[in-house]
Parts: structure tokens; C-alpha cells; sequence
């Protein structure tokens, strides 16, 4: 194990084949502090020892594979940020993957200026999280309701994944697709920023559910389903008195609106519905489907993209989920 100092953020790298793991070492030590290991069960002591800002990970590893030590992470309800780095990937793997948080999934060999530019922006992303968690815990009474227990840190740690994993991860997941379907899409960087942190904050609104409705339940009555419908608006009263981008705030309100007018909570229409929310409801439509939303069980890549393409026009912008189905095809 060695290590380097940098004043930015910490990366451990696991991987057990020395040319790679050399190479990890050279480009990484120059931008941050390092650890690297050769095995998942080194990996966990130093997780549990030290403030790992990120990990890169390879899936093939002796031992303790690469998914199971990431399994292990997220169970613990660790919020470190992962990137996948493999010469063995596969659709598959990737939505597995993909489906635990990671930040990314990259497959050997890599390019340089993209590893770095995926690794900065996942650090980026934490810092977002980070600042956000003291901002909304300085405005807490703005939206606890009386007779709660005002502890909004215990509500942003569900969110975070430390009480609730699965409303933290299908977070970060949303905004990985979302993120793939930006890359094809020719908008300001600013806008794709503020749509991004949508993704990231499109469930808010459940934190202020809290103690009301079993958050991340497989399976909710009829009147905790009436009871959710409402966390879009409860999710922008929550973010008012903040600065936020105008696509963040779009998508946490009407990201649950349908193309064709059917959706909640205004009932918006076609182009009516902010191109933001459009963006994140397909990502988040994807999520639920393959990794199984409230009351269904998953289903498969192949099955979930037809899906796509068969709600093009009734719940989904039709131009988007026809890009959508093509980047996962």
C-alpha cells in the first residue's frame, strides 16, 4: 500500500493487476492523495480507517470481486464515489454496476483526459452534496412539520443512503442516465449542470414525508401512493428560499409530468413540461423499470428500452426516449 500527499480530495485505487494499477498511480498522483491495493479485503480496512473520497475499482479481482466489495460499500452506507475501471465489461455488468451509484463505468483502456474529467466531476458532485446538506440544515424550519422531530440531518442521511440506501442510490443512479443522455444532447453547460443536480435532488420532496410514509417500501396503500404523489411540490417549497438553478428547480417539480398531459402535479403537456423534467423523467422512468420501482419487480436492459420507445408520445417526449432507447441499445 502507498500513498501521496495532495491537499484535494483522497482516491484509493483497487486493482490487482500491477501494470494497470502503475498506471493509475501516475496519472492520479500528481492531482491527489493516494492509496492503492491489490484486493478488496485491504480496500475495506482502509475504508473503514481512513476519509476515502473515491475509489476506482476494477470488477476482476482475486478474492472478493470487484461488485462484491462495492455491495459491501453501499451497504454500509458509505456515500464514497466509485468508478468503475475494466477490461471486462458488459451491458449487464455496467446496470448492475450502475445500479449501486457508481459515478462511472470505464472500460480498458482508458483515456486519460476522461478518466480525469469523469473523476473531477464526481468529486465535484460530492462537494454539491456536501454544501447542500449544510444549506438545507440551515434552513430546517422552513419545512419540518410541527410535532416532527426536527432533525433534518437524520432525514438528509436518508437521502444520502446512511438510513435509507435505496432512495440515495436510485438518486445517484437517476443522474447517471441522465448525464448519458446529456452527452448527445447540444445545451449550454450551465443548463446541463442544473439539470444534473435535479437528477441528483428529483426525490427531495420524500425528506419531508418522513415518519409519514415508509420511504423506499416496495409496496405502499393506496393512500401513501396519494400521500408520495405530492413530493414534487413539497420538494420545490422545500428549496425556495435557496438559490438554485431554474432546470433544478423544474425538475424536481415536474419530473413526474407526463407528454401526454396525464401526469402530476399541474398536468402539463408536450413542450408545456420544462425540457429539464423531460430529461430526468425518462432517466428516471429507465431506473425504476430496471431496477424495480414501487410496486414492480425489475426488469431486463432489452425489455426496459422497449419500454422507452412504446411511452414515446404518452408519457415520454417522443424525440428524447427515441435518443434514450438508442445511447442503452
Amino acid at each position: 500500500m502507498e500513498s501521496s500527499q495532495s491537499p484535494q480530495a483522497t482516491i484509493l485505487i483497487v486493482e490487482d493487476e500491477e501494470g494497470p494499477r502503475e498506471s493509475l498511480k501516475m496519472v492520479l498522483s500528481p492531482h491527489f492523495n493516494l492509496y492503492s491495493v491489490d484486493n478488496a479485503e485491504v480496500a475495506l480496512n482502509i475504508l473503514k480507517e481512513q476519509e476515502i473520497d473515491l475509489v476506482t475499482l476494477d470488477l476482476k479481482l482475486p478474492g472478493k470481486q470487484g461488485m462484491d466489495l462495492l455491495q459491501k460499500i453501499r451497504d454500509e452506507g458509505r456515500d464514497t464515489e466509485v468508478v468503475i475501471i475494466t477490461g471486462y465489461g458488459t451491458l449487464e455488468s455496467a446496470v448492475n454496476a450502475i445500479q449501486h451509484g457508481i459515478a462511472a463505468y470505464i472500460t480498458k483502456p482508458f483515456n486519460i483526459p476522461d478518466l480525469l474529467g469523469v473523476i473531477h466531476k464526481a468529486l465535484d458532485r460530492r462537494r454539491q452534496v456536501d454544501t447542500l446538506r449544510g444549506s438545507l440544515e440551515a434552513f430546517s424550519s422552513l419545512w419540518v412539520p410541527a410535532g416532527e422531530p426536527a432533525s433534518l440531518t437524520e432525514k438528509l442521511r436518508t437521502l444520502l443512503g446512511a438510513k435509507n440506501p435505496e432512495l440515495a442510490q436510485h438518486a445517484q443512479r437517476v443522474h447517471y442516465y441522465t448525464s448519458l443522455l446529456l452527452e448527445h444532447m447540444e445545451l449550454p453547460a450551465k443548463s446541463k449542470e442544473g439539470i444534473q443536480l435535479g437528477a441528483l435532488l428529483h426525490d427531495i420532496g420524500q425528506l419531508g414525508l418522513q415518519g409519514r410514509l415508509a420511504l423506499g417500501n416496495s409496496e405502499h396503500t393506496t393512500e401513501e401512493k396519494e400521500l408520495l404523489a405530492c413530493h414534487p411540490v413539497i420538494g420545490e417549497r422545500m428549496l425556495q428560499s435557496m438559490t438554485f438553478p431554474e432546470e433544478t428547480r423544474d425538475v424536481i417539480r415536474s419530473h413526474h409530468e407526463r407528454f401526454d398531459g396525464t401526469g402530476f402535479p399541474n398536468q402539463l403537456q408536450g413542450e408545456a413540461i420544462p425540457l429539464a423534467a423531460r430529461v430526468v423523467g425518462i432517466a428516471n422512468t429507465f431506473d425504476n423499470l430496471v431496477s424495480g420501482g414501487v410496486d414492480t419487480m425489475p426488469v431486463t436492459v432489452p425489455e426496459a428500452r422497449e419500454y422507452i420507445r412504446q411511452e414515446a408520445g404518452k408519457a415520454l417526449d417522443p424525440a428524447l426516449a427515441d435518443l434514450f432507447a438508442k445511447i442503452v441499445g
